[in-house]
């Protein structure tokens, strides 16, 4: 998602793809038969401005400028099978682009378990 983040799009528009990306994804594995399901399996949209609270509210669309941080918000939830993920990554947009302010964050298995031992 970040590779297409830049100063002079809407945050609505970064909803969107976050939502088109979350459908195709959940079709090619054979959990939906159409992406106008992916409302079934993301409850919440795919992008919020964090400040003083942790989903600040901010009127839409709102036009993505240099120095504006947001998060992207990347949630599955599958209620029959009792079970969901949320990945959220904060997004500093720069002059050209955007830098995931995240991107240190153990993210694999082998990391996760690796930083709760403290290494």
């Amino acid at each position: 998602m970040f590779s297409i983040i830049r100063p002079g799009m809407r945050m609505s528009d970064v909803d969107a793809t976050i939502r088109k990306y979350n459908a195709e994804r959940l079709v090619e594995a054979g959990v939906m038969s159409s992406v106008d399901e992916v409302g079934t399996y993301m409850w919440h949209g795919g992008a919020h401005h964090i400040g003083y609270d942790v989903h600040d509210r901010v009127k839409r669309p709102e036009i993505i400028a240099p120095g504006i941080v947001f998060c992207i918000d990347v949630g599955i939830y599958h209620e029959e099978w009792g079970i969901g993920f949320r990945l959220e990554d904060n997004c500093l947009v720069t002059e050209d682009g955007c830098e995931n302010l995240s991107a240190g964050i153990p993210r694999t298995i082998e990391d996760i378990e690796a930083a709760m031992r403290g290494e």
